[in-house]
């Protein structure tokens, strides 16, 4: 029997009457003051009410404070817990759910700081898979959420919105040139947790240093005086206050950026000038540029963790399609309108041995996969490859050159391109199947970037590589794809 009592308060403002729905219901008693009797008093400064007995059947913290910790049963206060959190809180503990507006990327560090506050491991869970969706496509605001993560938390903070977060950050690659949401405090936190680990990172230990320089700079003073003092390579343009200001906040940052990963002109011109290192840590770091030219087995590499890189854009994006793999975040499609080649955005210099594949998902005319000069023109149309490429017909190509290397692929195959940069020689496998390194291929400079040529309908996608082979997953995340090498 379904009763309708019209003079029953509030029934007014339900969109079903009274019974029919639980969650209904429950919404209606989070507003309705004749139910409250217990007040939370919220680090904003603001009161939001709350029924006792749903507190404590819900929360294993209410129940323990309002039935055997507090004196004062009808109030708690949250030092570190503003009113818009408790809303979401007292949401979440009345109907299990949260609308889909309540939860932002505005209010998201928050609300995750309260749910583990109460334990609430269910919402936990939410918070991070709407995370996981937010963060798709806008690299500010991943250093943004990383920043209120680490304010809120501390610099000690460890858990699985800030390694997500730490994760999207090392992803894209930090410009000196751009003005961005990542504070110094988040920054650091970058910088230690990314250090030693062997996490994907996107931007080299030189390029790193300039950032770390440049945001600093534009924390104490002007844009203008930011390029003054990269320019004169000096912080004479500043005031001694200045001066004092930007070395205070730099030295805490400088024991996280590793000087052995840079090679010696970028010490000498760009990082010893600025006299923030001590003597010894620039000492050590000529030192290791020494043994990693002598030793085949010293030095490190130029980029910490695992290099990764996007595609970048050039004058023909708007003839490019980059597109997640079914929806999927563990490669891409990029499909050409006409014949064009792609860089990746990361230049390979120095030593190392990097490895990548790719997927032909359509063949259209001759596809080209391989490596190019730093100073390659792309816009030279007298061929439709550029750099040192493996063609589709089973070819390898140099400028006006080709070899036959025994290695046809087609549509469905896996292409890996092998580059040893400290021997400067680049060979391929198909499927899987290695071939010889290109011997002719001698002239292979010290600074390349990744390429592909494919044309109208053709369709290549960044493939997973196994762990199993030393070579970690690839993701998607943004709008570009990206690929993992190690």
């Amino acid at each position: 029997m379904r009763i309708n009592n019209s003079n029953n308060s509030n029934n007014s403002n339900n969109s079903s009457p009274r019974g029919t729905s639980l969650e209904n219901d429950f919404r209606q008693i989070i507003e309705d003051e004749r139910f409250h009797d217990f007040a939370l008093k919220c680090s904003d400064g603001k009161i939001i009410n709350g029924c006792k007995a749903i507190l404590a059947a819900r929360s294993d913290f209410f129940y323990s404070y309002i039935f055997t910790e507090s004196e004062n049963k009808n109030s708690c206060s949250f030092n570190d817990i503003n009113s818009t959190a408790m809303k979401i809180i007292l949401e979440y503990l009345y109907t299990s759910r949260i609308k889909k507006e309540n939860l932002t990327v505005n209010n998201v560090i928050e609300v995750y700081y309260a749910s583990i506050y109460f334990e609430l491991i269910d919402l936990q869970d939410y918070i991070i898979k709407f995370t996981k969706i937010s963060l798709i496509g806008d690299e500010d605001v991943v250093k943004k959420l990383l920043s209120e993560c680490v304010e809120k938390f501390s610099l000690n903070v460890d858990n699985e919105i800030s390694r997500i977060l730490i994760d999207c950050v090392a992803k894209n690659k930090l410009e000196k040139t751009k003005i961005d949401s990542l504070s110094l405090e988040g920054l650091r936190y970058l910088l230690e947790k990314t250090l030693d680990a062997q996490i994907p990172f996107a931007t080299p230990e030189f390029d790193i240093w300039q950032y770390t320089l440049a945001k600093v700079i534009r924390n104490v003073t002007s844009n203008e005086t930011l390029e003054k003092i990269l320019r004169e390579k000096s912080f004479s343009p500043c005031a001694s206050q200045e001066i004092e200001g930007i070395k205070n906040r730099l030295t805490p940052l400088i024991g996280y950026i590793n000087l052995k990963r840079m090679d010696a002109k970028e010490i000498d011109q760009h990082v010893a000038p600025f006299d923030i290192y001590p003597a010894k840590s620039i000492s050590d770091g000529y030192r290791s540029i020494s043994l990693n030219e002598d030793n085949e087995d010293e030095g490190l590499g130029f980029i910490r963790g695992v290099p990764i890189f996007k595609w970048k854009s050039n004058r023909q994006e708007q003839a490019l399609r980059f597109l997640p793999y079914n929806g999927s975040k563990d490669g891409f499609t990029v499909t050409e309108l006409t014949q064009k080649s792609i860089l990746g955005n990361l230049i390979f210099k120095g030593r190392g041995v990097y490895e990548w594949k790719i997927l032909i998902e359509k063949l259209s005319k001759t596809v080209y996969i391989g490596i190019c000069d730093i100073n390659e023109d792309l816009k030279k149309n007298d061929q439709d490859y550029h750099g040192w490429v493996l063609g589709s017909d089973g070819y390898v190509y140099h400028k006006g050159k080709w070899k036959w290397y025994d290695a046809k692929y087609k549509e469905g195959d896996i292409v890996t391109v092998h580059l040893d940069m400290k021997k400067r020689t680049c060979a391929f496998s198909i499927n899987n199947n290695k071939k010889p390194i290109v011997s002719e291929w001698n002239t292979i400079p010290s600074q390349i970037y990744p390429i592909v040529s494919l044309g109208h309908g053709s369709k290549l996608r960044i493939e997973p590589i196994n762990s199993s082979n030393s070579i970690l997953p690839l993701y998607f995340y943004g709008n570009m794809p990206e690929i993992f090498i190690r």
